[in-house]
């Protein structure tokens, strides 16, 4: 497995939680990874990019922001479209300071209905986290968005030889039982990409954005998915040990 040299590492660990599809679960899936590296690494520096117009994610968590998480939503980040603002993106995310003496992580929540070919921005992520459930319209739907990350990726290719390509990695979101999991495995296993473990639904997450007395509906939601938190934050800690891109299907 490759690793980059010390001196090619990224300035942070960067996340971002993308398909064109609505409902899939990018907001909560960004809030909960969110969360989980504050609480896994309480001196690391998080930020949370919200690119979605909506702004689902952001509202829900600035109340948690402090010195050390950082909730960013305003106009410099996406375009009057709604697309995302590409060159102030990838801005940012260069100026970011790089100290090996501490984590830092950036994670993104993006839009639905927004496409690759206008998230160039994407390219520069060390992981590209893919929600879909097991519906028919969210399979359909996360199967043309992969297609399109390819055409993005060979295009950057096509420039650059030896750029890094980001991981991609299929997330089985609200699945209702092992069975739906390992049918959205056989319907991914002809694709290149990492697919991950399954988070099962469960009616807590209706609760996930309520801003509730000492977030007792937060504080549940983290405890009863804790393994789950572990497992993806472990991922994005682990980020440049990924082989970028996989080649193959790859069950994570």
């Amino acid at each position: 497995m490759r690793t980059p040299q010390s001196d090619q590492r990224p300035r942070t660990r960067t996340a971002v939680f993308a398909n064109s599809k609505g409902g899939v679960g990018k907001s909560t899936l960004a809030l909960l990874t969110c969360l989980g590296l504050a609480t896994r690494d309480t001196l690391a520096n998080i930020e949370l990019i919200d690119v979605d117009p909506q702004s689902t994610s952001s509202e829900s968590l600035k109340r948690f922001a402090n010195e050390r998480f950082s909730v960013i939503n305003n106009d410099r980040m996406f375009l009057a479209s709604g697309s995302p603002n590409n060159g102030n993106i990838v801005n940012h995310i260069d100026s970011l300071p790089r100290d090996r003496g501490q984590n830092s992580f950036l994670v993104f929540d993006s839009p639905a209905g927004n496409e690759p070919e206008r998230s160039s921005f994407l390219q520069k992520c060390n992981i590209i986290f893919v929600p879909t459930s097991v519906s028919d319209a969210d399979v359909s739907a996360t199967i043309k968005y992969l297609e399109a990350l390819r055409h993005l990726f060979h295009s950057q290719r096509a420039q650059n030889s030896e750029a890094m390509q980001p991981a991609v990695v299929i997330l089985p979101n609200m699945v209702d039982n092992r069975d739906e999991f390992n049918e959205l495995r056989r319907i991914f296993s002809n694709e290149p990409v990492y697919f991950g473990e399954p988070l099962y639904f469960s009616r807590l997450f209706r609760k996930a954005f309520r801003e509730e007395f000492e977030d007792n509906n937060v504080k549940r939601l983290l405890r009863i998915n804790q393994w789950y938190v572990d497992w993806i934050t472990n991922l994005i800690f682990n980020s440049e040990k990924l082989r970028r891109p996989s080649t193959v299907f790859h069950q994570l």
